[in-house]
């Protein structure tokens, strides 16, 4: 059969995939900057170029949407996947790039935590998809304690990179500021 006599067929399948994305996209986008309370599903389904009522269909309602989103972005293996001798500085490296494949959870959360309904979104999945797994991945002892300084630290930095800025973690980070960054997170694995 003709490539051509598939492509009616595929094509519909392909424009949900490329709908779903570019609403997930959008809402991570609007989620990250104005927070989930300030954030209106007409306004991520304008960003995203669709019609308001897809949301509903591909994610049956806004918590749904948030709750696809954030789980969209937490992924422990971003972490874990880091090599083990340069571990702190690919962290703060990762942590401040300005651009990059992959968006930062944690002005979402940070920007989520004044509605009850997000934060309890967000304080599951922070740690079934992101705490937990490390954890594990850095071993039964002290992992527990391990993942949460290193979520503590991360947080913080973004905090106060992000939504507090503070001069010393901004663009022009000192190269002393950023080694002891890089240190501490490197603590964590030595």
């Amino acid at each position: 059969m003709p490539e051509s006599a598939l492509e009616p067929a595929l094509r519909p399948q392909r424009d949900a995939q490329r709908t779903r994305a570019a609403i997930l996209a959008a809402a991570q986008d609007a989620f990250s900057i104005r927070g989930y309370s300030d954030t209106g599903v007409r306004e991520i389904t304008a960003a995203a170029g669709v019609n308001p009522a897809l949301v509903s269909r591909y994610f049956g309602s806004k918590e749904k949407l948030y709750e696809a989103a954030l789980s969209d972005l937490l992924r422990a293996g971003i972490i874990t996947e880091l090599p083990k001798e340069n571990f702190g500085v690919a962290v703060v490296d990762l942590l401040t790039a300005s651009q990059g494949p992959q968006r930062n959870p944690l002005p979402m959360m940070m920007l989520a935590s004044a509605d009850p309904t997000a934060r309890a979104i967000s304080d599951r999945l922070l740690k079934e998809l992101f705490v937990e797994p490390l954890a594990r991945w850095y071993g039964p002892e002290r992992g527990a304690g391990k993942a949460a300084c290193f979520s503590a630290l991360a947080s913080g930095l973004t905090l106060y990179r992000e939504l507090y800025p503070l001069g010393a973690f901004g663009a022009e980070m000192s190269a002393e500021t950023r080694k002891w960054l890089a240190a501490a997170f490197q603590a964590l694995i030595d």
